[in-house]
């Protein structure tokens, strides 16, 4: 039985199908949050509660094409509802996986002179007390949100 090429349009469909199935593979992400550091890169932790002190670090770790650009956003909300940091950081992606990250590093509200003449017990921490979430997004698609615990003294 004679073969005849494909015609145009198989050829556009077949084309579409392979466009498709490269950037359907770069869906998939996977979203922890992490304080420790293993030779320079945050290693996932078994706990959802941090000292107010602690960085924290919220892990994006994902297969796109190598050498695509990419951005990583992370939104900090706070218990009271508050959006406290919007990170925004443009990567390139590796060959396999490639891994990028945000951190949420909280500060002590600056005393006012009151407080110094009296020398109140700093405790502008307590706000940050409670269920805090970290929604995180690549290329503007939600990759997922996470929720953890703040504890202060």
């Amino acid at each position: 039985m004679p073969r005849f090429p494909p015609s145009p349009k198989t050829l556009s469909s077949l084309l579409a199908l392979l466009n498709f199935s490269v950037y359907s593979f770069t869906a998939f992400a996977e979203i922890y949050l992490s304080t420790e550091l293993k030779n320079g890169l945050p290693v996932p932790q078994a706990t959802n509660k941090f000292s107010c002190t602690q960085k924290i670090y919220g892990v994006v770790t994902g297969q796109w094409p190598a050498g695509s650009s990419h951005l990583m956003e992370a939104y900090w909300t706070d218990p009271q509802g508050k959006q406290r940091e919007h990170t925004r950081y443009k990567f390139t992606a590796r060959a396999g996986k490639t891994q990028t990250w945000a951190w949420l590093l909280l500060h002590p509200a600056q005393a006012d002179i009151l407080d110094r003449l009296l020398m109140q017990g700093d405790d502008s921490m307590r706000e940050f007390n409670g269920q805090w979430t970290a929604d995180f997004y690549v290329d503007e698609k939600s990759k997922g949100k996470l929720t953890f615990q703040i504890i202060c003294g």
